[in-house]
């Protein structure tokens, strides 16, 4: 390879779009962003998120459309399907790296998020997932983030299916970042920021 080659991996996409950000990426953001409450993230995965939070002090559950952990964790809540589930509870909080399915998945997760949660909503995203006209014009004029964190270095996310497998991740081509919700505030302007 010569040196003006990026060394990137291609994967087979995951059906269920689940895909793993490292616990450095929660942790970045745990290191800007204060909670009042228990954190969810209802889409769990493997439970980076919940464990970065609890290692944080916060106390923090997760839930999965299917079980990708020890069913015996004390912070796993079980199996549903939050996009569909009519039972949802209200949350305090919601740090979540949604599955993507091309930006509608994401988009699905946040509108339900932000209608089940009385604090902050926090997405884990592409940062292209910023520049749809549809969102802009949507999603983004109808809830307005309170703070967009850019991660930097890029980190790397693969498929879970990859992890389990023994694969590691590195080399990384996308970049990241959280939006932010904040229920409790009305702040007029979204604040943007880097996350080092």
């Amino acid at each position: 390879m010569s040196k003006t080659e990026k060394a990137a991996h291609l994967w087979e996409r995951d059906g269920l779009d689940w895909y793993v950000e490292p616990e450095v990426a929660t942790a970045k953001l745990l290191s800007k962003e204060r909670f009042v409450g228990p954190i969810h993230d209802p889409s769990c995965g493997g439970g980076n998120i919940v464990r970065a939070c609890i290692e944080a002090g916060y106390d923090a559950s997760g839930s999965d459309i299917v079980t990708r952990v020890d069913p015996e964790e004390p912070w796993f809540l079980g199996e549903y399907d939050f996009l569909t589930t009519s039972e949802v509870p209200t949350f305090a909080n919601v740090v979540m790296n949604p599955p993507f399915f091309r930006a509608k998945g994401a988009e699905a997760f946040i509108r339900k998020a932000i209608s089940v949660t009385r604090g902050k909503v926090c997405a884990f995203v592409d940062v292209k997932f910023l520049a749809g006209t549809g969102r802009a014009n949507g999603l983004f004029s109808e809830h307005k983030p309170t703070r967009i964190w850019i991660i930097t270095p890029r980190v790397s996310c693969p498929p879970g299916e990859y992890l389990l497998r023994g694969g590691k991740a590195s080399g990384g081509t996308a970049d990241w970042c959280w939006i932010v919700w904040d229920m409790s505030t009305s702040s007029g302007s979204t604040e943007l920021g880097w996350l080092l």
